[in-house]
């Protein structure tokens, strides 16, 4: 059992680690909220043949951890294990659960997949290639989604090779374009994003529909409104196609650097999440950063 408690000793995180069967999502146990990227499951791939483990744990969110809830209400009772400082302050604890839990565990409800979509379709692709040698499990902490919600913000791009100037020009040739003050606080409204380099930024708003409609329309309809399809399907790609650079963007859930050029998207909804969850459309790969993860692979 882990627990995250913040700098004031209050709990931000409690949930299970275990070890999560491949098959969960062809039985519609695991949800997954985003889609992948090709290159990304291939990069996973190869680190999974070269380490046979993940170094981080899946990331799942139970909104009801069902009959594991008396789980964790019995483990917290007793001493921790260990005890790990985390970069915030505060510190992250573990709990060895009553070995009969992992003898006779109980079901566990739907639960969403926070992160780790990459990771988890680069072993179930490693399984199917290899079903007698490659493991059917991977490693994962099951959050208690509805006492200590995950946070939720954006993942934002980051774009090499882009000229800043050249950039803001293309931007403005499809969208409205304002240079904000540079002490702006780094967060985009709602409908808009940040281009940013050399330590100034921009405000990108109103995208053109034209723009829109002609390179959105190959993508689900679920979509067009989604700051991360506009992202890599329109914006990217007017701004890389204007200086001939590959609309190759570095993810990063922190705001790209002052050397990079780059965009601060506006993080989605929850609403948005499980909207595109039901439907089977999904969110465009890197859509959101969930969290917070564990420090480190705490049984590593």
């Amino acid at each position: 059992m882990l627990e995250r408690r913040d700098a004031l000793g209050a709990v931000e995180q409690r949930g299970v680690v275990g070890a999560l069967s491949l098959h969960g999502v062809e039985s519609g146990h695991v949800l997954r909220h985003q889609h992948v990227a090709e290159p990304a499951v291939r990069h996973q791939l190869r680190l999974l043949e070269r380490t046979a483990a993940p170094a981080q744990p899946l990331l799942l969110a139970a909104p009801d951890l069902g009959a594991f809830q008396e789980c964790v209400d019995e483990t917290i009772k007793g001493q921790p294990l260990r005890e790990q400082p985390t970069p915030e302050g505060g510190v992250q604890l573990l709990w060895p659960c009553d070995p009969v839990w992992t003898a006779s565990r109980p079901a566990l409800p739907p639960v969403l997949l926070a992160d780790g979509h990459h990771r988890l379709e680069a072993a179930r692709r490693r399984l199917r290639g290899a079903p007698r040698t490659a493991a059917d499990r991977l490693p994962a902490l099951v959050v208690d989604h509805r006492h200590f919600p995950l946070t939720l913000s954006a993942t934002h791009r980051a774009v090499p090779g882009l000229d800043l100037g050249r950039a803001v020009a293309a931007a403005g040739r499809i969208a409205h374009v304002t240079e904000l003050p540079s002490a702006a606080r780094l967060a985009p409204r709602s409908g808009t994003f940040l281009l940013t380099g050399a330590g100034r930024v921009w405000e990108v708003s109103e995208v053109s529909p034209t723009a829109m409609a002609g390179r959105l329309r190959f993508v689900p309809p679920e979509w067009v409104e989604l700051p991360a399809a506009i992202s890599d399907h329109v914006l990217i790609p007017a701004l890389c196609e204007d200086q001939g650079v590959p609309p190759a963007p570095r993810y990063t859930s922190h705001p790209p650097g002052p050397d990079e050029v780059g965009l601060i998207l506006p993080p989605p909804t929850w609403d948005q999440i499980w909207s595109g969850t039901a439907s089977g459309a999904g969110m465009p790969p890197k859509s959101t950063h969930l969290g917070p993860r564990p420090t480190f692979w705490p049984l590593g």
